[in-house]
């Protein structure tokens, strides 16, 4: 059995009309959320000018693994946090900016970064650990669908 924990994922940028459709079926099959116990998704739930933020308690490993891949796989930005299950695995933040990564970072409960002595350590500089930090907090774009 899969152990479960909370899950948000802000995915941005724009993406055509039939990237919207797989990714409309992607969320439902998790059965994302617009907001903590919220609505499920549908096409009405995309805010102007803001990335589409979705949400979802007891997710398998902390992953939406299909929806994630697409993202990667076509180009789209996003970020995801999840929550910890002690005993197995500590919360985390996932980024990609469409180019770069997905890169994965520590964080605590709250999504607040963790850098711990050993990262600290192989980072080396105040230069880099600032770089490390800086593409650890990348904002996502508005979420956009192309116009036919």
């Amino acid at each position: 059995m899969a152990d479960r924990v909370a899950a948000n994922i802000i995915i941005g940028g724009c993406v055509t009309p039939d990237q919207f459709a797989a990714l409309t079926e992607l969320i439902a099959a998790e059965d994302l959320r617009v907001e903590w116990d919220g609505d499920p998704f549908d096409a009405n739930s995309i805010e102007p000018d803001q990335p589409l933020r979705l949400y979802a308690y007891e997710v398998p490993w902390g992953s939406f693994e299909a929806l994630e891949q697409y993202c990667c796989d076509q180009q789209i930005a996003f970020g995801r946090w999840s929550g910890s299950c002690p005993g197995s695995f500590g919360a985390e933040r996932i980024v990609y900016d469409g180019k770069t990564g997905p890169l994965n970072y520590s964080v605590d409960e709250d999504d607040r970064l963790v850098l711990h002595t050993r990262t600290i350590g192989q980072l080396g500089s105040m230069r880099t650990i600032r770089r490390y930090i800086d593409e650890a907090e990348i904002e996502i774009p508005a979420f956009a669908v192309q116009a036919n």
